[in-house]
């Protein structure tokens, strides 16, 4: 098993997001608004560059982590903060050091084919 890999989440860790949800519920609640009325607004802590492209599917699906491998131990963080500092330095050490397999891997294939239409000037 890779270091942070999610394989399954136990009853204890499957009560902690349980309790983690209720007090979520409870922050955005009250006895005048007694439900959650559409989406939790979403605020962004990370503003990576335009030309940055992230996708959290390919690291947590296909790469197996957690949530905690780049964003600290967010199950005992009452507010959100900035962990790592997601820098591309940081970013490429960690594919340095992790199991990423970049040979005949479709998904950095189609990278390979634009990176060498750019230098042919295509």
């Amino acid at each position: 098993m890779k270091q942070n890999e999610v394989t399954s989440i136990s009853e204890a860790g499957q009560s902690q997001i349980d309790q983690q949800w209720a007090r979520i519920v409870k922050s955005m609640t009250s006895n005048t608004k007694q439900t959650l009325s559409g989406p939790i607004e979403w605020v962004r802590l990370h503003n990576l560059p335009d030309y940055v492209y992230f996708n959290h599917s390919q690291h947590v699906t296909v790469g197996k982590l957690a949530c905690q491998t780049c964003h600290g131990k967010v199950e005992e963080m009452d507010v959100m903060k900035q962990y790592s500092t997601l820098s591309m330095g940081w970013c490429i050490n960690c594919h340095r050091q992790s199991d990423v397999q970049f040979k005949d891997n479709k998904y950095y294939d189609s990278y390979r084919t634009f990176k060498d239409e750019l230098k042919a000037g295509t």
